[in-house]
């Protein structure tokens, strides 16, 4: 039986490049497109398979090491530490550059244009007490909405490289609140929302998350052992980065020469983008 997918073919209004069309395949039910729509996310179990995430797990705990204390390092000691630029640090992250079905889920949603940012957070073993409070990822729409305000869509995929159980904390998702720019939760609120959803993972379970969706970690125990993702984030091409100069810098980034080949799909998932 043939896989179920969601074909669309687009035709881009680029009358300099001749009015290219481009066809994204994403393999995925037509409903599970409608309910990451409505409710701002989808798992997606088993995304990568538990040898790569195991990989992935290493490289990040080599890059954390190699960064905390330094200037610029996001790091609570014993508690957590938040890692950008992952795709400049080390080649072994450049696989998931074209991580499917994520990348053409981001496309259908997003248009066919879009670049590519990873990202990681780890939190420390045997420490009670570490969780994350509601928040979202664009906290940037106005009350009253503007007349030409661009509302902001991304499509982040958080990639699970170690088990979370109760022990390492719950990811709380509250389901449609990307659709409710008149939700307003107190920063540092950590208790519990009407309608919230708890999710667990195992090595290489994913969820893909609307990035206006609010969320959370529920607290760690002291029998919590690493818990280690990584954050794809799938952006518009014409939306710039936003990570200026926050994190650690790197000295020769990988990416610079990545974008010179003449892969031209490449480039663009790297953020090459011209009018």
């Amino acid at each position: 039986m043939d896989k179920a997918s969601v074909r669309t073919e687009f035709l881009i209004n680029d009358q300099s490049a001749g009015y290219p069309a481009r066809v994204v395949t994403a393999e995925v039910e037509p409903g599970e497109i409608a309910c990451l729509v409505r409710d701002g996310h989808l798992v997606r179990r088993g995304l990568i398979p538990p040898a790569t995430a195991a990989t992935l797990r290493d490289r990040v705990h080599e890059i954390a090491a190699s960064e905390e204390g330094k200037p610029g390092a996001e790091w609570v000691a014993h508690d957590s530490i938040y890692l950008r630029r992952l795709l400049d640090k080390h080649a072994d992250f450049h696989r998931l550059l074209r991580l499917e079905p994520v990348l053409s889920i981001a496309r259908t949603l997003l248009g066919p244009q879009v670049w590519i940012d990873l990202e990681a957070r780890m939190h420390y073993p045997g420490t009670a007490g570490i969780a994350v409070p509601w928040h979202n990822h664009l906290p940037v729409i106005p009350d009253p909405l503007p007349v030409f305000f661009c509302y902001p869509h991304q499509l982040h995929c958080l990639i699970y490289l170690d088990r979370v159980s109760v022990d390492e904390g719950a990811l709380t998702l509250l389901p449609g609140s990307h659709l409710r720019p008149d939700l307003r939760i107190p920063q540092g609120d950590r208790g519990d929302r009407a309608g919230q959803v708890e999710l667990f993972f195992e090595p290489g379970d994913a969820v893909i998350i609307h990035g206006g969706l609010w969320h959370r970690t529920a607290a760690s125990t002291a029998r919590a052992r690493h818990r280690t993702l990584v954050l794809l984030g799938y952006v518009p091409s014409w939306i710039r980065n936003e990570a200026g100069e926050h994190g650690v810098p790197v000295d020769e980034p990988l990416t610079a020469a990545l974008a010179r080949t003449d892969d031209a799909e490449l480039r663009e998932l790297l953020g090459e983008f011209r009018w």
